[in-house]
């Protein structure tokens, strides 16, 4: 007699086959056919009883599912099926699975920069004080050194060899460019050329729109990034280090900027509130920037597409108010995923490193997809108008408003932009006019009756002109 590990019932010997070496399976002739039909195997409730029991010893997901240490239980997909079958028993296990990640994580973390350290990042000895809180609150902080806190002048650990140099000029209000293109003048390049020889930074020079064009100089002239990238720079830190001698105890919404709730920026030194950072969700999204979002998706867009301002136009949303409303807004992420068309987007959100991943979405990657790097289309006031003066009078209104309708068609599937909207508007002509020879003007090819109103605003018909200019 033998026990199946599935049905956990006593058989004979008969009752199982062999596998690989000639060894007897594990599993009966029932319960095989079953897993090779396509059935996951989950747990019988021996093992579901000995996996709950490893969960609460402090185990995570991977050993229990892929043989650290001990032998695994079973595969994480038979893992997941068993949670599906028995919920309770899921929510419980899934719980104990996120906690113990999480604790094997800081655990790792501790060892690796705590509980091993003597000295810090600089080569200086820890004191008995330093080396006991570290192990108390189980992190290390920069800023527990005496020795480099002293060497830093007030100035913060990034920003201490800067601290020489002259204070950046004060700047009472924001340059004053050249308005009409997203291409800087000569006379704009040499003001701020000027204001930067000085030490003033660009964030505190130019507003967000004239950084948006000063970006696409320096893209497209490599010879003056390369002079003026390292000016550029050492201003941005100039200003940061001169903030910094004020050394403010509390940000702007009355925040502590304790140890706790300040994050450092590596490259710069700066100081975030992490309180604001968690508060903060982007600004209020309106139900037309939900549907001009889903348009863009539609179309082939990406979400980078959609959040990277191009072409000197800002971006449709930004990345913090998309993450935000794909967490809080279930009905918003699901409309989105059924108008994804890109490729990388329509898998990101059934993958589970998502944001909001969406499990069982009907949507189907598309073979054919081409890249299209036509900006979206955004409606905006007086398009109707522009549309309609771009059909010819000549033309009924009703066949004028389908070519406009045709037209919006294309540019809201990016097929044509602005500029390329009067080709396209010609094209569609001609092809109505050969289509519809009777109803376009008329000439030798295709005349018009005599019936035919003589003025597009008047009763009067080409007969009547005819026996007025004839008889009168």
């Amino acid at each position: 007699m033998q026990q199946c590990r599935r049905c956990e019932q006593n058989l004979p010997l008969s009752s199982f086959g062999y596998g690989g070496r000639s060894r007897p399976r594990k599993f009966c002739h029932g319960c095989f056919s079953a897993i090779v039909n396509g059935q996951v195997f989950t747990m019988n409730a021996t093992e579901a009883a000995k996996f709950m029991a490893r969960l609460e010893a402090g185990q995570s997901l991977r050993m229990l599912t892929g043989g650290a240490g001990e032998p695994p239980i079973c595969s994480a997909d038979a893992f997941r099926r068993h949670c599906e079958l028995n919920p309770e028993w899921g929510e419980k296990a899934c719980a104990l699975v996120k906690s113990n990640g999480k604790s094997r994580i800081l655990e790792g973390v501790y060892n690796r920069t705590v509980a091993s350290r003597t000295a810090c990042n600089r080569g200086h000895p820890l004191s008995v004080e330093v080396a006991a809180r570290m192990h108390t609150e189980r992190k290390w902080d920069h800023k527990w050194c005496d020795t480099c806190v002293r060497s830093w002048n007030g100035v913060g650990r990034y920003l201490a060899e800067d601290t020489t140099i002259t204070e950046p000029p004060k700047i009472e209000a924001r340059l004053k460019l050249s308005k009409g293109s997203v291409h800087l003048t000569p006379d704009d390049v040499a003001l701020i050329e000027k204001w930067l020889n000085l030490g003033a930074s660009l964030r505190k020079l130019l507003s967000e729109y004239d950084t948006i064009r000063l970006r696409l100089y320096r893209k497209s002239n490599p010879a003056w990034e390369a002079k003026f990238k390292s000016v550029i720079t050492r201003n941005s830190r100039l200003a940061t280090a001169a903030g910094s001698r004020g050394y403010q105890t509390h940000c702007k919404y009355g925040h502590p900027l304790t140890d706790d709730n300040v994050k450092v920026d590596s490259r710069n030194g700066t100081r975030a509130c992490i309180t604001c950072r968690r508060a903060f969700t982007g600004a209020p999204v309106t139900e037309e920037d939900i549907r001009t979002v889903e348009c863009g998706l539609l179309t082939g867009m990406s979400f980078k597409q959609l959040t990277t301002p191009a072409a000197g136009h800002r971006s449709t949303l930004s990345f913090l108010q998309v993450r935000t409303l794909r967490l809080t807004r279930p009905d918003v992420n699901r409309r989105w995923a059924m108008a994804a068309r890109h490729p990388g987007t329509v898998r990101s959100f059934s993958s589970v490193h998502s944001i909001a991943p969406i499990r069982g979405l009907p949507v189907e990657i598309p073979s054919a997809f081409v890249r299209n790097d036509i900006p979206l289309y955004v409606p905006q006031d007086g398009d109707y108008e522009w549309l309609f003066s771009l059909t010819p009078r000549y033309l009924q209104k009703s066949a004028r408003e389908d070519i406009v309708g045709d037209l919006w068609i294309e540019l809201s599937e990016r097929r044509v932009d602005r500029a390329g909207v009067p080709a396209c508007a010609k094209r569609m002509i001609a092809a109505y006019n050969k289509e519809n020879p009777m109803k376009s003007y008329g000439d030798i090819r295709a005349p018009l009756p005599l019936d035919a109103p003589a003025y597009l605003d008047g009763t009067m018909s080409r007969v009547e002109i005819v026996a007025e200019s004839l008889w009168a």
